[in-house]
């Protein structure tokens, strides 16, 4: 059996789905699926880190991604997409949200602090630095103004302070 964590690149490009394989080989495991319905049988325990394309034409990554926890997988989910992110990213049962074009290191950096966090997982540190990454990229994405006024931003404020709180009173 590998020691490598294994990663799972699911995207219908199948000049981006080889590029990000290749780049995550050397340190990695790697499976690739070209659609969404590939992804979902290849798929399994044994999956760490799945990086997922938000919009392709047989099944959504929205679609891939709810069947994934729906079957109880518990891996780190990076969206890798070329959909600029809405508030509905906050609803989203992802790890992070990157925005394509993303560049190796922009890449290995995420997943690699992923797996630095997967081993320090305490309750609510691992909802913590999912909240904290999509506030992230919703602040980078979208004007800021804009979305405070937003009850959906406001509220994962709300959700970012009380988790925050409860793991210092718990440390």
């Amino acid at each position: 059996m590998s020691t490598q964590p294994t990663i799972l690149v699911v995207d219908d490009e199948r000049e981006i789905t080889d590029l990000y394989a290749t780049w995550v080989d050397d340190s990695y495991h790697v499976k690739t699926a070209y659609d969404g319905q590939s992804a979902l049988e290849q798929i399994d325990s044994g999956v760490d880190v799945v990086l997922l394309d938000r919009h392709m034409p047989d099944l959504s990554g929205d679609e891939v991604l709810a069947e994934i926890r729906r079957r109880g997988h518990d891996c780190w989910i990076i969206m890798v997409t070329a959909v600029d992110p809405g508030l509905d990213i906050v609803e989203l049962d992802i790890d992070d949200y990157v925005t394509k074009p993303v560049s190796r290191m922009q890449l290995t950096r995420i997943i690699e602090n992923l797996r630095v966090q997967s081993r320090y997982t305490q309750n609510g540190r691992r909802e913590l630095e999912a909240l904290s990454n999509k506030m992230e990229t919703l602040e980078d994405e979208l004007d800021l103004e804009e979305l405070e006024e937003t009850e959906t931003y406001q509220q994962l404020e709300a959700d970012l302070k009380e988790i925050s709180d409860t793991l210092v009173e718990d440390s």
